[in-house]
C-alpha cells in the first residue's frame, strides 16, 4: 500500500509540475506559432505569457474536469488494484488553480482532497541526472484521437530504478493524457477515460 500511494503521489506531482518547458517539444499549438513568427518578441516579456500558457490548468475554465483510472500489479506480494481519480478545477486565480481531487479505491471510502497549484513556476535549478527522453505520438484518450508530446525519464528511490513515460495533451485538462511507470516490483498505468474543457 506504502508503494501504491507513492505511486499516486508521483502521479499527482507530475500533473501538477507540467508547467516547465520540455526540451525537444514543440511549442503549443496557442501562441507558440506567434512567438516562433516574432524572434524579436521573444524577450522578457514571452517567457511569462509562455509560462502561462504551459501550465496544465491555467487555460480552462471552472468545472472543467479530467477523470483517471490507473491500474497496478505489484510483484511482490502478487496483486492488482485499480484506482479512478477525478480532478476538477474548482477555480482559477490570477495566481493559482485550485483543483478538487476524488479518488475511489475497491473497500475504500472515497478520499477527497483540495491542491492549489501555483500558476508561475518557481524559480530554481535544472532537476539533476539523466535528460529525459522526448517524443510526439497519437494516442487514443477517452475515445477521441489527440496528437500528444511524451517524456520518459529514469529515477531512482531506495534502490529501486523506476522509468515513467508521460503523454501529455493541451487539449486535456491537467495536460496529462496517459502515464506508465515501470519498475522491478510494479508496473502502473495510468489513463484517462473522461474529460471536459469548459
Amino acid at each position: 500500500m506504502r508503494q501504491f500511494l507513492l505511486a499516486v503521489a508521483v502521479g499527482v506531482a507530475l500533473v501538477g509540475c507540467d508547467n516547465k518547458p520540455e526540451a525537444g517539444t514543440k511549442p503549443p499549438p496557442s501562441g507558440g506559432g506567434e512567438m516562433a513568427a516574432q524572434p524579436k518578441d521573444s524577450g522578457k516579456t514571452a517567457e511569462p505569457a509562455k509560462a502561462v500558457a504551459k501550465h496544465p490548468w491555467g487555460s480552462f475554465k471552472k468545472g472543467s474536469f479530467v477523470k483517471t483510472k490507473s491500474v497496478m500489479d505489484m510483484e511482490t506480494p502478487k496483486m492488482k488494484t485499480e484506482t479512478t481519480t477525478t480532478q476538477t478545477l474548482k477555480d482559477l486565480t490570477a495566481d493559482e488553480a485550485i483543483i478538487e481531487s476524488e479518488m475511489v479505491m475497491a473497500n475504500v471510502p472515497p478520499q477527497k482532497s483540495e491542491m492549489k497549484i501555483p500558476l508561475k513556476a518557481p524559480e530554481g535549478k535544472a532537476a539533476e541526472g539523466p535528460k529525459p527522453k522526448t517524443g510526439s505520438e497519437e494516442i487514443e484518450v477517452a475515445g477521441k484521437k489527440l496528437k500528444c508530446t511524451w517524456t520518459e525519464t529514469e529515477s531512482e528511490a531506495n534502490g529501486v530504478k523506476s522509468v515513467t513515460k508521460v503523454w501529455q495533451s493541451d487539449d486535456v485538462p491537467g495536460h496529462m493524457a496517459k502515464m506508465v511507470m515501470k519498475n522491478p516490483t510494479m508496473t502502473m498505468t495510468t489513463e484517462v477515460v473522461d474529460f471536459a474543457s469548459k
